[in-house]
């Protein structure tokens, strides 16, 4: 019997299967704007103090970092928040909702790093946030004017071990780019595309962002592929390391049992792998799969 379909029968019948007694999770209490233009959830998550990942939850049918086009939209925020939504999103072009960020000034930031982490322009923060003599202040939040088509992502290096994707019912090229935070044009060069199209159960090549701008970066092609060392400009054939990993995108509907089933690894292995793993899996999410 598939293991969904089993838990369909057990939630309809507690008391059979001895589970009269387990409460399920309450809902998560929340705030609701209607909004007509997309925007992008980091911004959100910056606007109302919490994290993209709770965002997540509290809007499952987002498999995207940015809210649908063209339509009006229900998003859920955390409750009691939608006050400063708005209040925040008031100084932020409604065309500038999927580029533009916050930034929480913490101590040791400077305008000068600041700038350099969004790859915008001194005078541009300061003209945004009428900043007269430079200096930013701690605890301060300041609106970061990222011109269009920019990504913080553009000058970053790439690790130099491949992990694979299987592409999805559903997924686009750019889905896939925002779920891994790569540029599109990366993603293309690595799996040899010409266009945008990706085709359901086709494996995808992708080297993740290192943090902290380590020196070495990943080149083009799949499976063992030269690296190009960043300070160097020598190339060098990859150590030996761990094995590739895959990664799976929730569906609506799957389990941790599920997907363990489906990609022949357990549920015991699947937390091991995904430390930051929620106790409720939302659709959407990309986890990490080491057999």
């Amino acid at each position: 019997m598939p293991i969904i379909l089993a838990e369909t029968i057990m939630a309809k019948n507690p008391e059979q299967y001895g589970l009269q007694r387990v409460a399920p999770d309450p809902a998560p209490q929340m705030d609701q704007v209607t909004i007509d233009y997309p925007v992008d959830l980091r911004l959100v998550a910056e606007c109302v103090d919490t994290s993209v990942n709770y965002l997540q939850e509290l809007n499952p049918s987002l498999l995207r970092m940015t809210t649908p086009k063209d339509q009006s939209f229900t998003l859920n925020l955390p409750a009691g928040s939608r006050e400063k939504y708005e209040n925040a999103m008031t100084a932020i072009p409604p065309d500038m909702r999927t580029w533009w960020r916050y930034h929480h000034v913490e101590y040791g930031d400077t305008l000068a790093s600041i700038t350099h982490k969004y790859h915008t322009s001194s005078s541009s923060i300061a003209e945004a946030n009428g900043l007269t003599a430079g200096e930013v202040k701690v605890g301060s939040k300041l609106i970061i004017p990222v011109a269009p088509g920019r990504s913080n992502t553009e000058n970053a290096s790439y690790s130099r071990h491949a992990t694979h994707y299987k592409v999805r019912k559903g997924d686009t090229l750019y889905s896939i780019a925002d779920d891994f935070e790569v540029p599109v044009d990366k993603l293309r060069k690595w799996n040899h595309l010409r266009g945008t199209a990706v085709v359901p159960g086709r494996m995808l090549v992708i080297y993740k962002p290192l943090a902290g701008g380590s020196s070495e970066e990943a080149s083009s092609g799949s499976g063992s592929v030269p690296v190009k060392a960043a300070k160097t400009g020598k190339s060098a054939s990859p150590p030996p390391g761990p094995a590739a990993a895959k990664y799976h995108k929730v569906q609506k509907g799957e389990t941790l049992s599920s997907i363990a089933e489906s990609n022949h690894t357990s549920v015991a292995a699947l937390k091991r792998d995904n430390p930051k793993l929620a106790a409720t899996l939302r659709a959407g999410e990309v986890l990490v799969i080491r057999k």
